[in-house]
């Protein structure tokens, strides 16, 4: 599995390479601002990253989806399954790498805020307080109270969601690719059963949520939504390794 996962690694490490330079060049502006007290090269930099973050993290996230769906197409690359590995240990390196590949890019983006955060504060003589201050701001703009609970629950949330959808993505492409294997209709229908999947998923979580009393805490409703979350991410992995082990394996 090692092998495989340095081989999706590298494969779709050069996107990564383009955002980590755009970020450095927003970064470098912002703090080139800071320093000569420009304010429109501060806010504009900003701006840019925020812009940047949205955009990134959509395509990131199906990025890994694109490359299976290549990979299925062209018939080109180990997801011919014609290697000496199961297809749970093919699909599996996929997802580690698709989810360090979503890590990675959330660390560069949070790499370059702190360093924009902390060229401003140390303009202002106020690095010593960085934390306090984000903490303070955080609950004024967004009523957000930043506590190691419900920041480490927020994080699980984040890549258990992340792998969700990609284990739809994958159902949907490998489900689609052994009925029509190159024809045209392949990746739209694809796309409409990934949507499909995903609306189903949201559904069960919420009925999940509702047959918690409502009395309940915060955090019992939080864990109920993330364990049914998690067990139908699980449950479409399966029958995506199933479905590839049988019907795509040669």
């Amino acid at each position: 599995m090692g092998k495989i996962f340095k081989y999706e690694w590298k494969k779709q490490m050069f996107s990564k390479y383009v955002i980590g330079g755009i970020l450095l060049v927003l970064t470098l502006i912002f703090m080139l601002g800071t320093m000569l007290e420009r304010e429109e090269w501060q806010a504009t930099s900003l701006v840019l990253l925020v812009v940047a973050g949205a955009f990134t993290s959509m395509y990131i996230g199906v990025e890994c989806l694109l490359v299976l769906n290549r990979d299925l197409r062209t018939k080109e690359s180990h997801m011919l399954f014609m290697i000496p590995y199961p297809a749970y240990t093919i699909l599996g390196a996929k997802i580690l790498a698709a989810v360090c590949q979503i890590l990675l890019t959330a660390a560069l983006f949070v790499g370059a805020f702190f360093l924009c955060f902390s060229a401003y504060l140390a303009a202002n003589s106020s690095f010593g307080q960085f934390f306090e201050i984000l903490k303070r701001l955080l609950n004024e703009w967004v009523e957000i109270d930043i506590t190691w609970d419900w920041t480490l629950l927020g994080i699980g949330q984040l890549i258990i969601s992340w792998i969700g959808m990609i284990a739809a993505g994958f159902t949907a492409i490998i489900a689609v690719r052994t009925v029509f294997v190159q024809s045209k209709l392949a990746t739209p229908l694809a796309i409409v059963l990934f949507f499909v999947l995903n609306w189903g998923m949201v559904k069960l979580v919420d009925l999940a949520d509702r047959m918690i009393p409502v009395t309940a805490s915060d955090f019992a409703h939080f864990w109920a939504q993330l364990g049914v979350l998690a067990v139908l991410a699980v449950m479409l992995l399966i029958l995506s390794g199933w479905m590839a082990e049988k019907k795509l394996s040669v």
